[in-house]
């Protein structure tokens, strides 16, 4: 009495979907008992009915094949299914349970014949929403995630290139577009101590322009910026691409030629005049310096200079002359 008294009380009060499904001898299966749970889904009027009668055609098939598995096996089945039914009002729902199937027989006919399928489905349905949910939540934050990472790649790379200009523009004198001469003296020293780690030679250029004064006397500043731009762009179309140039003031330029001595420096200074003349219309006085054992930048642009103001003599004597 216990026993049955328990199992009716499971079976009206259990909040989980109970059933019972006849296993017909010709294959079919028919709803035959449901509990309250059960009949709220799904509506009593659905007892007795083959389950194409309450479920549409392909979720009625997707279920009898599980039934037809579990008495084929005989042997319970637990699983999880996503269905479609009909509710009381007709209509149409969809909903997602985690399902336990167990087969019973008759001990009085044939105790290895299925003859009823026992059930219990738990509704996962809005479980299933809250991990879909979660899922799209998850989706959402991972492309905003990628969004931001290819906003922020790109903002570094427009930092980056931010960087390298004002950079440049650091290290560039605004009128001539060269080497400015803060930037020309640390290329030069560097320049110097590569030259003593691999022994080879190293000569720089001092150069000014030929009657500067006069042009800017006479025509105006604005003639001379023009001069001085001209003069830059011959001299660094006619260099190597690693003779470095800078402006080192006023209409000064200081020009570095790694590995040439004193012979190659003197063809490049000729070069230099003959095609700034050329090309910019402007007379130019070169001094030229060789590296020396006991040099620093300063002495090896002093001596340069020297050289430069002993051109410009000679050069002023010979127009004097």
């Amino acid at each position: 009495m216990m026993g049955h008294s328990l199992i009716r009380e499971l079976w009206n009060h259990f909040p989980e979907n109970m059933f019972l499904i006849r296993v017909e001898e010709d294959g079919h299966f028919t709803l035959e008992a449901a509990n309250p749970a059960q009949v709220d889904t799904i509506g009593r009027e659905c007892l007795g009915q083959p389950l194409p009668a309450f479920l549409p055609a392909a979720t009625a098939e997707a279920i009898y094949a599980r039934y037809r598995e579990c008495v084929a096996r005989n042997k319970p089945m637990r699983y999880q299914e996503h269905a479609a039914f009909f509710d009381e009002h007709g209509n149409e729902q969809n909903g997602y349970w985690l399902t336990l199937i167990v087969p019973l027989h008759n001990a009085d006919d044939d105790p290895q014949r299925v003859t009823h399928l026992f059930g219990i489905s738990q509704d996962v349905t809005e479980l299933h929403q809250a991990r879909d949910e979660l899922e799209r939540h998850n989706q959402e934050l991972e492309a905003r995630v990628e969004q931001r990472t290819a906003e922020l790649q790109h903002a570094n790379h427009e930092l980056r290139l931010l960087n390298g200009q004002l950079e440049e523009m650091a290290t560039r004198d605004f009128l001539t577009g060269c080497y400015n001469r803060r930037h020309i003296e640390t290329l030069g020293q560097r320049e110097i101590e590569r030259a003593w780690r691999y022994g080879t030679p190293l000569s720089v250029l001092m150069i000014d322009l030929d009657a500067f004064k006069q042009v800017n006397d006479t025509q105006g500043h604005g003639a001379g910026d023009a001069a001085l731009k001209r003069v830059a762009a011959s001299l660094q179309s006619a260099l190597r691409a690693n003779d470095l140039l800078g402006r080192f003031g006023g209409d000064e330029f200081l020009i570095l030629l790694p590995e040439s001595g004193n012979e190659d420096a003197c063809a490049t200074a000729e070069r230099l005049e003959r095609q700034t003349h050329e090309l910019a219309g402007i007379s130019i006085s070169v001094g030229i310096a060789t590296l020396r054992r006991d040099d620093s930048l300063e002495s090896l642009a002093a001596r340069a200079d020297q050289q430069l103001l002993a051109a410009k003599r000679k050069s002023h004597r010979n127009v004097s002359g």
